[in-house]
Parts: C-alpha cells; sequence; structure tokens
C-alpha cells in the first residue's frame, strides 16, 4: 500500500506536468516537475522506496512525451544516484540546499537532452532561445523548490503516520 501512494503521487505528478502545465506556463518554461520528486526519494528516503517509483514515473514520461526513449529514465536515476550520499557531506536540514540541488538537477537534464539532441542531429545544437528557456527553469527551480519541499514533506508525513497506525492497527510492528 505504500508504493501505492508514492505511484499515485508520480502519477499525479506527471499527469499535472503533461497536461496543466503546458497550457499555463508553455511560454515560460516550468521545468521538470519529477526532478524535485527524485531529488527528494535521493536525499530523504530509503532506496528501496525511491528507485522502483522512479523508475515506473520515468516510464510514464518516456510513454507520454516525444522525446527520445529512455532520456528520462536515465536522467531519474542518475539524480538518484547522484544526491543520494549527499547526506554524509552536507547537512540535509539547510533551507538553501534543496532548490539548489533542484537547478543543479535541472541543468543536468537539460544537459542530457542537449547531448541527445546534438547526437540525433549530427550536429552541434546550441541558441540563445534554448539559453532562455534553461535560464527561466532554473529560475523557476530557485523559487518553487521551497515550497516544493514543503509539500512533499507534508504529504510523506501524512502517509508515514497513515501507515504506521495502519500496521499497529493490524497488530504488527515497523
Amino acid at each position: 500500500m505504500y508504493y501505492l501512494v508514492f505511484i499515485s503521487l508520480s502519477l499525479l505528478v506527471v499527469v499535472f506536468q503533461t497536461t496543466i502545465v503546458p497550457e499555463l506556463f508553455g511560454f515560460l518554461g516550468l521545468y521538470d516537475l519529477l526532478i524535485p520528486l527524485s531529488i527528494y526519494f535521493s536525499l530523504y528516503r530509503h532506496f528501496h522506496e525511491g528507485l522502483p517509483i522512479l523508475i515506473i514515473a520515468a516510464l510514464m514520461m518516456d510513454m507520454l512525451s516525444g522525446a527520445p526513449a529512455g532520456i528520462y529514465l536515465v536522467t531519474y536515476v542518475w539524480l538518484f544516484l547522484t544526491f543520494r550520499q549527499t547526506w554524509r557531506f552536507l547537512d540535509l536540514n539547510h533551507g538553501y540546499l534543496f532548490p539548489l540541488i533542484v537547478t543543479i538537477g535541472v541543468l543536468f537534464q537539460q544537459f542530457i537532452f542537449w547531448i541527445t539532441l546534438s547526437i540525433q542531429s549530427g550536429q552541434f545544437v546550441f541558441s540563445a532561445a534554448a539559453m532562455k528557456v534553461v535560464l527561466f527553469q532554473n529560475l523557476w527551480a530557485i523559487v518553487s523548490a521551497p515550497i516544493i519541499l514543503i509539500l512533499l514533506r507534508l504529504v510523506f508525513k501524512i502517509a508515514d503516520q497513515a501507515f504506521e497506525i495502519k500496521a499497529y492497527e493490524n497488530g504488527q510492528s515497523n
């Protein structure tokens, strides 16, 4: 049941990102909203909770987007694995850290997309318009990441409490 909550959250983000975001923020270049989720799983959740959910979310994005197959899978898994051991070096309770890491994740995803497009087209793909989009996406990441962190903490706190109560009611211990 615990995974069902995480899959539902991922599905909600994917649907929101693919239907509502293009209509409301299409011209402003909002970044991929699964990046903060993958970084949250990487920094604050157990390995066995995060990786399977990210793989499912990445497969959903790969199927729904017009991007090359597997590009979201590669991006999310690399982000998850890259920031997995961050807690050993940095104090994750600082408020500035999550937006910084999300911004790095957005740049990483843009880099992966840029390399893929350059390889597919057979030439160096770079333009001022693309830099403008990357700039706006990073500004969105800096502004929205603290809000997303608060929402994710709230959702996972509620889910953790609900499943602890459920396990206690069934006479099981965690």
